[in-house]
């Protein structure tokens, strides 16, 4: 059984939504949740009412390494029925991370409440139907809102600020892929035209944050321990790609 998040020593666990949290907030106007995984895997079962979001296009705004305009993106979460008010509640199955990266995407457009289902669909199915966590297949079509998105320059770090920063000390570039994809021996999904990684970046693989059990995200002490060994520190400025 996995430790509740509120006791893993988080500074913020107001990041993470526990599944049984989810369970009793699911039918809550202010709530919406998103299933960040795959058109096909959307459509095979969801949790209740959640929309889909694709986090790797950003559901065809996005088609390249820049992201799409504010305009854009408040129109189609606005459509997905998200306002200043709503809080969003983001998950994918455990498999690459499209929930972070759609979560991200909320805070880079200003929308601070935002958070991931710990554990994410990995977790909501294993503890099943006794607990009230079944899945859908119905495709909710919520009323839109008009959402205000607000650009949040410190969280995004752009290719001309990489290529000005990627000497400086104080200045930590972290590859989060596979250690194969991080050497160049690997070609992943998405892979780029040049095989390894930006000269100077520390590589730990995503997936070392959670648990391999269920999913959830490790206890702060152990991901202090993981993140520290590589310089990864709350007095670097760190870049993830």
């Amino acid at each position: 059984m996995s430790i509740p998040v509120g006791e893993r020593g988080y500074p913020h666990p107001e990041l993470l939504a526990e599944t049984d949290w989810l369970a009793d907030h699911l039918s809550h106007p202010a709530v919406r949740v998103i299933d960040s995984r795959s058109d096909e895997d959307y459509a095979r079962g969801h949790i209740p009412g959640a929309v889909h979001l694709d986090g790797y296009t950003l559901n065809g705004l996005r088609t390249g390494s820049e992201m799409p305009e504010p305009e854009a993106f408040a129109q189609m979460v606005g459509a997905l029925g998200i306002d200043e008010h709503t809080k969003v509640v983001v998950y994918d199955a455990g498999g690459p991370p499209t929930a972070g990266m759609v979560a991200w995407a909320f805070l880079y457009y200003g929308h601070a409440n935002t958070c991931l289902l710990d554990g994410g669909l990995t977790k909501w199915t294993d503890e099943g139907t006794d607990a009230g966590l079944s899945l859908s297949t119905d495709t909710p079509a919520p009323e839109p809102r008009a959402f205000a998105a607000r650009l949040e320059e410190a969280v995004y770090c752009s290719l001309d600020q990489a290529k000005a920063s990627v000497d400086a000390g104080d200045v930590v570039f972290w590859d989060v892929r596979s250690a194969g994809e991080y050497d160049g021996t690997k070609k992943g999904s998405n892979a780029p035209p040049r095989l390894g990684h930006l000269p100077g970046a520390v590589n730990l693989e995503w997936a070392e944050l959670f648990d391999s059990a269920d999913g959830t995200l490790k206890p702060a002490d152990e991901l202090n321990t993981l993140l520290g060994a590589k310089g990864i520190t709350p007095q670097a400025t760190v870049s993830t790609y």
